[in-house]
């Protein structure tokens, strides 16, 4: 114990001690800050609905999400319409802030009120939504290569003439 109490008395050991400790926790915090893959929300094909389920070409719908909320997260939303059999995308809506608030106390609905396309061919379309979340200060840092990225399900409804 002695020995202990000389060695730090040398500022060169103090040094080195924090020199070795300093570095580890910054890596464990980093570390710990990257691997947060937690999703904020979780959707759920079953439960989850357009409304109207068939529409034409310029109508509003609103997707119905069920969904479980695990955490609270900024974000942005690519909304896209897909040919649900090629998977071809039909359009692309422009990137939108993920809502902060988006699912009401005391439910487990999400909805998102958009108007389709002009001149929409008629048949089965599929609405999806590319996720990107930054959950904590080192994702927002680097949105593109550590947020937390994800694609809904596949809701399904009709582009009637």
């Amino acid at each position: 114990m002695s020995e202990i109490r000389e060695l730090w008395g040398f500022k060169s050991f103090r040094a080195r001690i924090v020199l070795a400790i300093f570095p580890t926790l910054v890596a464990l915090i980093v570390g710990h800050f990257a691997t947060d893959r937690e999703r904020p929300y979780e959707f759920h094909l079953e439960g989850s609905f357009i409304v109207p389920p068939e529409a034409e070409s310029g109508d509003q719908i609103t997707v119905n999400w069920k969904v479980t909320r695990r955490r609270q997260c900024e974000g942005t939303v690519d909304r896209q319409l897909v040919d649900p059999r090629t998977e071809v995308i039909i359009a692309n809506y422009d990137p939108a802030p993920a809502a902060l608030n988006g699912v009401a106390v005391g439910t487990d609905i999400l909805r998102k009120t958009f108007t389709l396309p002009l001149n929409m061919q008629r048949g089965d379309v599929g609405y999806q939504a590319k996720l990107n979340y930054q959950c904590n200060w080192l994702q927002k840092i680097f949105p593109n290569a550590l947020g937390i990225k994800y694609v809904t399900p596949l809701l399904k409804f009709t582009i009637r003439e």
